[in-house]
């Protein structure tokens, strides 16, 4: 890369609360690019993958807003990358919840070398499937709305 080529960059988040209702692997929907450079970086609203149009090495970091509906025995909730349908090694992240009145955000990253082509998406997958284990989005009153989740893309 010339040093007069910008870097590529991206800000994107969920504004739907995302709770599996099956156990095993979840794809975690994005539905909001709040900002990105150029076209080197795309996402597909449908499914919620994002593919690459450029090669380099990339800093990822997912923060992902958990809680849960009911029940009150601890309840894991794991969160990881997958690149090209393949699980990143040592990608995986795990959270307990024990209380729904609890919340907390989960920090997932990565730093990894992407090519043109290559499709990410986060995952998640619970302990329990019937108790509203997931990421949510919260709505306070008079302040911005706090998203399932918030994804920062940068080009390294």
């Amino acid at each position: 890369m010339s040093d007069h080529e910008q870097k590529v960059y991206g800000q994107f988040s969920s504004s739907m609360t995302q709770r599996p209702t099956a156990l095993g692997p979840t794809k975690i929907v994005l539905d909001t690019c709040q900002d990105a450079s150029g076209e080197d970086l795309s996402v597909d609203f449908v499914r919620g993958d994002i593919r690459f149009k450029r090669d380099g090495a990339y800093l990822l970091i997912a923060g992902l807003q958990i809680g849960k509906l009911s029940g009150d025995k601890p309840r894991w909730i794991d969160f990881w990358f997958k690149v090209n349908d393949l699980n990143v090694p040592n990608s995986n992240v795990r959270a307990m919840l024990k209380d729904p009145v609890d919340k907390d955000v989960i920090i997932v990253q990565v730093v990894r070398r992407f090519r043109t082509g290559d499709m990410l998406n986060i995952m998640m997958s619970v302990e329990a499937a019937d108790e509203g284990l997931g990421i949510e989005t919260i709505r306070p009153a008079a302040e911005p709305v706090i998203p399932s989740i918030i994804l920062t893309i940068l080009q390294m």
